[in-house]
């Protein structure tokens, strides 16, 4: 029985034999070139072992991405962490200060209001009328206030007016 009447004149055929033993499977290469049969065995690295070299750098991969990601994640807390407490600084202190600003500008107006008060208070309109002109030139009434006041005693006649009397 000749070979080449059942396969064609080149014909190769690779075989992987394992053991019982892991990464111990070597290739056995069945070639059949013009009727001669040739068996070549190779101790080359097997595949389970490549498998599993494979597998491992895999996983070193995976390790490395994983500690990227706790150190970002780390950097992230860290950021987290300062800004929070900025963050309740500026809540507390901005209220505050919005506070003593709206103080400062109850307190101006009162003031302003007690001067004006305390100024017509002489019994004579004309009289009211100039301690009204000292206030707004000395700058002791200020803003709307003063352009109101130098506004009424622009068109205010000599005489009338507010002039109040003092209680006795």
């Amino acid at each position: 029985m000749n070979v080449a009447n059942f396969y064609p004149a080149f014909l190769r055929i690779d075989v992987i034999l394992c053991l019982s033993v892991p990464f111990k499977c070597s290739v056995a290469r069945l070639t059949i070139n013009g009727g001669q049969m040739i068996v070549e065995q190779s101790d080359a690295q097997s595949w389970e072992e490549k498998k599993f070299l494979k597998e491992m750098e895999l996983r070193e991969r995976e390790l490395v991405v994983a500690e990227l990601r706790l150190k970002s994640d780390n950097r992230r807390n860290l950021l987290i962490g300062a800004l929070v407490p900025i963050i309740v600084a500026l809540m507390t202190i901005l209220p505050s200060y919005l506070n003593s600003k709206n103080q400062q500008a109850m307190q101006r107006a009162t003031f302003e209001a007690n001067l004006i008060m305390e100024s017509i208070k002489t019994g004579d309109p004309d009289q009211a009328a100039e301690n009204l002109k000292f206030l707004t030139q000395s700058g002791l009434l200020t803003g709307q206030t003063a352009s109101q006041i130098e506004n009424f005693l622009v068109s205010r006649r000599p005489g009338s007016g507010v002039g109040r009397v003092l209680p006795k």
